[in-house]
């Protein structure tokens, strides 16, 4: 099974729980909304379901990570649970070795070229995200580093000495790089395992929330008002602002917004610094081709009596097999509000789902809904065309009120 499968089966997974969840999920984003006024009872419990999904290899790794910096000699002959990644990461941090990871099958190897479907570490990568690192940001963790590195020590330090331990502090800071990419198909595993098998109700709303419901672009709204809280500091607005980027970034690869709907977000934020982090990022961004595909089922667009509604649908089909027709019954349920907002090709699709037989190419009923949407007036006209499409409209409009 490739990536691609794995992630559609995620999806079908958590859109059928979302459906029978609907309270808790509801509760989730009215958690998230209070994040904006101080609230980070969520932030706790997310920090807590990644701690538990942290692989032990990583947990000892950062461990040791810790103590070196505190205590470089506390931990030179210690043997640490990581070292099955050792050579890997040495090839890669001081030889420029490409590493190949495989999120499907979990493997990592090192490799000559990027592959398809593969992600690849690259330690150059760290260093041009370093390089293109705002100037603030550069400031920020320059201050940070001086006063580690001043700290309890008596006189000032040199400049050999400053820029040594930079670049002690830049190796370091690469080698996390390195091993936390490496850590990662474990930790997705587990990750994954608590969806599909523990069956974690946050795991399910955070996955949903991020994949369906822009959740990325409601959490840089969140962090906007952040930035300038009465409580900010330079280094919490920064980060706030680095992240709104990486949200930006990752909805583009993911499809899970457009910069359409990023731009629109930003217009209407009365955040000025906030607007400029989005603009300029996506002028740096590519669309990848738009957002993901609707593929919400009936029972996710449906309003009502879904079993009901879904009974008469079928009905509606044996009567009307024409490919045309189907126009007419989602202009029929969008007038009685049985149906979600959507377009009509997420609604085809969800018809498709439902029914084994073939219902055809969405091409002509998509067209003629687009017209019947933009003028119903036609309903009215002479041509044979459309006062069939009424009579079929206003009949199971009827049937279909009267399942409220």
């Amino acid at each position: 099974m490739t990536e691609k499968d794995n992630t559609m089966t995620v999806n079908r997974t958590v859109r059928e729980w979302k459906v029978k969840h609907k309270s808790e999920y509801e509760s989730f984003k009215r958690q998230i909304a209070a994040i904006g006024g101080g609230d980070l009872s969520l932030i706790e419990r997310v920090m807590g379901l990644l701690d538990d999904c942290m692989p032990q290899n990583a947990r000892d790794f950062y461990t040791y990570i810790f103590h070196y910096i505190m205590d470089p000699d506390s931990v030179k002959n210690d043997q640490t649970a990581f070292s099955q990644y050792d050579q890997l990461a040495a090839e890669c941090i001081f030889h420029h070795a490409l590493i190949k990871m495989d999120l499907a099958t979990g493997q990592i190897e090192e490799t000559q070229t990027a592959q398809p479907d593969c992600t690849i570490i690259r330690a150059d990568d760290f260093e041009q995200t370093v390089t293109a690192m705002p100037q603030s940001m550069k400031c920020i963790l320059n201050d940070l580093c001086t006063n580690l590195m001043t700290d309890g020590r008596e006189g000032k330090i040199t400049d050999d000495e400053h820029n040594a331990l930079q670049n002690i502090g830049l190796l370091v800071a690469k080698t996390l790089y390195v091993y936390s990419l490496l850590f990662v198909p474990e930790y997705l595993e587990r990750l994954y395992n608590r969806i599909a098998i523990d069956k974690d109700p946050l795991a399910y709303c955070i996955y949903f929330f991020v994949t369906f419901d822009h959740g990325l672009s409601r959490m840089a709204d969140v962090f906007s008002q952040q930035m300038v809280g009465s409580h900010s500091s330079a280094f919490t607005s920064e980060m706030f602002r680095l992240c709104i980027r990486t949200f930006v970034g990752h909805s583009l690869s993911n499809r899970t917004e457009t910069k359409e709907d990023w731009q629109q977000l930003a217009n209407e934020m009365t955040n000025d610094d906030c607007w400029k982090e989005i603009m300029f990022t996506l002028r740096s961004c590519q669309s990848h081709g738009g957002q993901q595909k609707d593929c919400r089922s009936l029972d996710e667009l449906l309003i009502g009596d879904k079993e009901k509604l879904k009974s008469l649908i079928k009905d509606y089909l044996n009567e009307h097999p024409g490919a045309s027709r189907l126009a007419y019954l989602l202009y029929a349920l969008r007038q009685t509000g049985h149906i979600e907002s959507c377009n009509y090709i997420t609604f085809h699709r969800a018809l498709q789902q439902m029914v084994s037989k073939p219902l055809g190419g969405p091409d002509v009923p998509q067209r003629c809904y687009h017209e019947l949407m933009a003028n119903p007036k036609l309903l009215d006209s002479k041509g044979k065309k459309w006062q069939q499409a009424k009579q079929i409209v206003e009949h199971w409009t009827v049937r279909l009120s009267q399942s409220l």
